[in-house]
């Protein structure tokens, strides 16, 4: 079809069907101005490509004040923002600015006989023109330079030249206000747009608006929007499905910018695929299961609500599909039933997100209609197409809040709980203290307990850097472990806490839940966990961290884990090392990049005094670090430094600390220093003496310890298995069985011998599957 017989059709097609009206909203909220659409009822496609939508859609935008959000509302809702409702917005005041032209003189004061069939001529070409601008401007355009390359009229009469050129001076006027708008040196640019040459009319096709202005696109029944086709300044990386516990799929791509260092995180949720049958079959059943709600449900309880939404909603499903002919196999039954569950008692599609095992954390940032989910991918903060709405935002802090029983306002601007059915810790920030709204951090937890053969295998720490920690924790020293946010801190207490053999009591304060307590419970530790208030919310109806301490130093003689030491209990925890009050070893994480900066804080900050610094024995320094330089930042153990005794409070922090491993950047890796390969630990020897065995016999504990975990690793890397809990609780334990019998021989414990047993159990374990 050429450009002249595409537009000829396209003026006179009747065009009694696009001056119908649509019936539109206008919402408004703090951040945005929405102007969305109604196209549940109309016949036509409700997309940009529709001729008919379009010409709505620009007389729409032009009557209403500026706004920044456009929406056409189906069973799939289109959402425009940024700059493709600018370029809507450019491609309709072309078409308006065009109209200014509609009753310009088309020829000069001529008397050529012929003169009136040329008015007649241009009148009818600009006609055109003005008529195809008001819903097809890309075609407008093009028709407009095609005028004022082909100059359209030839003649030999004296007074034509005046009327030509005064003809193609107002064209090139129109022209040039194309010109003026950014999205048509866009479509100059691609062969694609037109399909043809500026000489060669033959091969025209129809302008794929859809193409160039992508919306975000979501089912009805969900506000949050995702963009489901990466931007062009992106490469593709890597791509993996997510299956959550109902066998719904997610599908997610890693992108590359290709215009900045860092990564796009794409997330294709079920319900952007569906077919229109499903989807109209899930929001009816949506719409009555929020009818249906009995009074005896507790829907703070989301588990159990969850549940009873999954049972209802699956009957529901069934009922409705076979009413209106709708055949769903069993898994499709379960997969929507677990959407409307997703949808009505659940966290919508960010709790998709948190099912993707590779992310650590999820970041809201406000005013979050306007500002995508962040991620922490193995490390790599990246950007993701997903944006929630403020329904979406509203909805879930009225949840947070019930579910958690913490008060959250003006008064009261931030809101901490756990999630421990997604195995996550909500931060929430709101007025005054957010200035653009509500903000959200979810910090996950590990969905099983971290183990030291575990992080070997993520590079985290060596397998010298294992048996060391091991043996330590086997020692009850009280070890400190430091580091900035998400660096790792609770993850290696976690995993130094399962080097606690099972026969000692541990009890553990934190104001927010993330050491597995019920985990290593299971697995037979003897483990107490105690709630204290959070330093945050200081609210009256939980109990102080220090009265919480004072309480757990009278539950009898234990291993004490402080989730996060950073208030004025300190002084308490202190005094009780200080006297030997606090039983066992005492372990906690604070924030801390480093040896001196942990003294600091404690000394200097906290108020403890010098002396009763001493009581620690080691800091454990955790770092997010670029390795290489790379923008990935990886997990790491940097520093283990242990406390010396033979400093006063004049000391440096050179002084105070000696370094037994120390992080080599150009093996990524912890390296022993002289103090611990030559035997001059003051740690190690106070832990000889109170085993009654030699500084050379420690050592090669600790090596022997070092040659364990890396076996369960190697295992590991082949089966990921071996690298659980589970596993390295039995191997632990197995080991501290076999030292047992060891230690009652006459001539002391022969760590080769015990390795020995140890490699054949595990051989013999390894090979009869788990």
């Amino acid at each position: 079809m050429t450009l002249r017989s595409y537009l000829h059709n396209f003026i006179s097609k009747d065009k009694q069907e696009s001056k119908s009206v649509c019936q539109y909203r206008v919402r408004q909220t703090k951040n945005q101005r929405t102007i969305q659409v109604d196209c549940s009822q109309c016949k036509q496609s409700s997309t940009l490509n529709d001729p008919a939508c379009r010409e709505r859609l620009f007389e729409i935008i032009l009557t209403e004040p500026i706004s920044n959000r456009l929406v056409l509302s189906h069973l799939y809702e289109r959402d425009y923002e940024g700059n493709e409702i600018a370029v809507i917005y450019e491609l309709a005041k072309f078409g308006d600015a065009l109209l200014n032209y509609k009753d310009v003189r088309l020829t000069s004061n001529c008397s050529h006989r012929e003169a009136n069939k040329c008015t007649s001529y241009r009148k009818k070409l600009l006609d055109n023109v003005l008529e195809c601008s008001k819903n097809d401007p890309v075609t407008a355009c093009k028709f407009l330079k095609k005028l004022v390359i082909d100059g359209n009229e030839h003649t030999t009469h004296p007074e034509c030249h005046d009327c030509v050129a005064e003809f193609r001076s107002t064209i090139r006027e129109m022209k040039d206000i194309a010109s003026e708008i950014s999205i048509f040196h866009a479509f100059r640019t691609e062969q694609s747009a037109y399909h043809d040459s500026d000489n060669n009319d033959k091969t025209w096709t129809v302008f794929d608006y859809d193409s160039y202005i992508k919306p975000h696109v979501r089912p009805a029944f969900s506000t949050s929007r995702i963009y489901t086709e990466p931007p062009e300044n992106t490469r593709f990386m890597e791509c993996y499905d997510v299956r959550n516990n109902a066998g719904r799929m997610l599908q997610i791509s890693i992108y590359e910018m290709t215009d900045r260092p860092e990564k796009l995180y794409m997330a294709i949720p079920l319900e952007y695929n569906l077919g229109h049958n499903v989807l109209g079959l899930i929001e009816r059943v949506r719409k009555k299961l929020i009818r249906f709600r009995p009074e005896n449900m507790n829907f703070a309880d989301p588990v159990n609500s969850r549940e009873y939404i999954y049972r209802i909603g699956k009957q529901m499903l069934e009922e409705d599909a076979k009413l209106h002919g709708i055949d769903l196999t069993p898994f499709e039954t379960m997969a929507y039933s677990d959407l409307l569950a997703k949808y009505t008692t659940g966290l919508g599609i960010l709790e998709d997100v948190l099912s993707d095992p590779k992310i650590t954390d999820v970041y809201v940032n406000a005013p979050a209609d306007i500002n995508p989910i962040h991620v922490v991918v193995d490390g790599d903060e990246c950007i993701t197409n997903i944006f929630l709405s403020q329904d979406d935002l509203d909805s879930m802090v009225s949840r947070f809040r019930a579910i958690s029983g913490r008060p959250f306002g003006e008064a009261t601007p931030v809101l901490e709980m756990e999630l421990p059915e997604f195995g996550v810790r909500v931060s929430v920030i709101g007025d005054p203290l957010s200035a653009n709204g509500l903000a959200y951090a979810f910090r996950k937890h590990a969905r099983t307990p971290w183990t030291l053969p575990k992080l070997i295998n993520t590079g985290s720490i060596s397998p010298l850097t294992a048996g060391l920690l091991s043996f330590l924790m086997d020692g009850e020293a009280s070890i400190l472990v430091a580091g900035e946010v998400g660096a790792g801190k609770t993850s290696l207490l976690s995993a130094m806490m399962m080097e606690i053999p099972q026969k000692y009591r541990i009890l553990t304060i934190e104001d927010t839940r993330e050491l597995p307590i019920e985990d290593l419970q299971q697995l037979g530790w003897k483990i107490q966990g105690m709630n204290s208030r959070s330093s945050i919310l200081n609210t009256s109806i939980e109990v102080k961290p220090d009265v919480a301490l004072r309480a757990a130093l009278r539950l009898g003689n234990s291993s004490l884990v402080i989730g996060e030491v950073r208030g004025p209990e300190v002084k308490v925890l202190y005094e009780a090392m200080q006297v030997g009050t606090a039983g066992n070893s005492v372990l906690g994480t604070i924030h801390g990049a480093s040896t001196r900066s942990v003294y600091e804080r404690i000394v200097h900050t906290l108020g403890v005094p010098p002396a009763s610094f001493k009581s620690t024995d080691a800091v454990v320094v955790c770092t997010n670090t670029r390795v290489g330089g790379s923008m990935s930042k990886k997990r790491r153990v940097t520093q283990i430094s242990e406390v010396s005794t033979g400093w006063d409070e004049d000391a440096t922090p050179e002084e105070i600390f000696a370094e037994i491993m120390q992080y080599s950047s150009a093996e990524d890796s912890l390296i022993p220093t002289d103090i611990l390969d030559r035997g001059q630990s003051e740690l190690i020897g106070k832990i000889a003496r109170k085993w009654g065995i030699s500084i050379d016999d420690a050592s090669l504990n600790i090596r022997i310890r070092a040659r364990i975990k890396q076996k369960i690793a190697s295992a590991g890397s082949l089966d990921p298995k071996f690298l659980e809990a589970d596993v390295v609780s039995k191997a632990n334990n197995v080991f501290w069985l076999y030292m047992d019998m060891e230690k009652h021989g006459t001539c002391g414990p022969d760590y080769e011998r015990v390795y020995e047993k140890w490699n054949s159990w595990f051989d013999s374990f390894s090979s009869s599957g788990l």
